[in-house]
């Protein structure tokens, strides 16, 4: 699902924030990168998504060399989580899990879109990971819900279609999320990536941030496609001066992992910035 600054004069819910699991103080900025081949890259999929969309990525990183996995977050792909309890907590806690079962060594946790979240909470492994990569993704201050970085105009949109869901979840139509998420994929390709996806919990949302990316010093980049119609140029470099790192363009749109992958392969198994 797609995100930019703005405000709602709605009541906020009742706050479903993670613990506060990552201090401020985390990986040393001074902190020498591994080679990125000696790394495993944790791939972490945007709203609606699953682990599914990095299948083309996975395989151009594998054979370039690189170590690299990805999961479903709960209530997405394969896992079935009841999306109407799901919270930014559970989030959190699925992608920590996550990192703790990998085979012992450094890690880079890369995140799309709203996966840009968690992103700050991955810090509090400060013994495995050594990178934050963010690709076209939101960046959250402490206090910040991404419901707040959703344009005003479409807001209400949200609440509106979650409360008309079954299950406290968003699912735009096709035409909406073709034109956003991959207009570069043709009608035929684009509809079978929709078939894919699946309804996003809206509990996320809602959550306030209890790690802001302007509080771990965790080493991190910025990749932002280049034709996102979702995050425009605009957007995206606000969210990468918010993680205070220039963004690096990459050739593609919001959905860069199926429309482009190996312009991110290219990306992602480059030395860091």
């Amino acid at each position: 699902m797609d995100s930019s600054p703005g405000t709602d004069s709605r009541p906020a819910p009742p706050d479903t924030a993670p613990p506060d699991t990552a201090p401020p103080d985390t990986v040393p900025p001074d902190t020498v990168l591994p080679d990125n081949r000696a790394a495993h890259l944790l791939l972490v999929h945007g709203g609606c998504h699953g682990a599914w969309c990095w299948d083309e990525v996975l395989r151009g990183l594998r054979g370039a060399g690189v170590t690299a996995s990805a999961f479903d977050l709960p209530g997405c792909g394969a896992d079935h989580t009841p999306r109407a309890g799901i919270t930014l907590d559970d989030t959190v806690t699925a992608l920590l899990a996550r990192i703790d079962a990998l085979p012992a060594g450094p890690v880079r946790v890369v995140g799309h879109s709203i996966a840009g979240w968690l992103l700050p909470y991955a810090a509090a492994r400060r013994d495995r990971v050594v990178e934050m990569v963010f690709v076209a993704a939101v960046t959250l201050a402490r206090g910040e819900r991404g419901i707040d970085m959703i344009p005003a105009d479409r807001r209400p949109g949200y609440f509106d279609m979650a409360a008309a869901s079954p299950d406290n979840s968003l699912m735009p139509p096709f035409e909406d999320l073709w034109q956003r998420f991959f207009p570069h994929l043709d009608g035929a390709a684009a509809r079978e990536a929709y078939a894919r996806l699946t309804p996003q919990a809206f509990g996320p949302y809602l959550g306030r941030a209890t790690v802001g990316i302007e509080e771990v010093a965790t080493p991190r980049r910025y990749l932002a496609p280049t034709e996102d119609l979702n995050f425009p140029p605009d957007v995206t470099g606000g969210f990468a001066a918010k993680a205070g790192v220039v963004p690096e363009p990459v050739e593609g749109d919001h959905c860069v992992m199926l429309t482009n992958p190996a312009q991110l392969v290219e990306a992602l198994a480059a030395p860091g910035s």
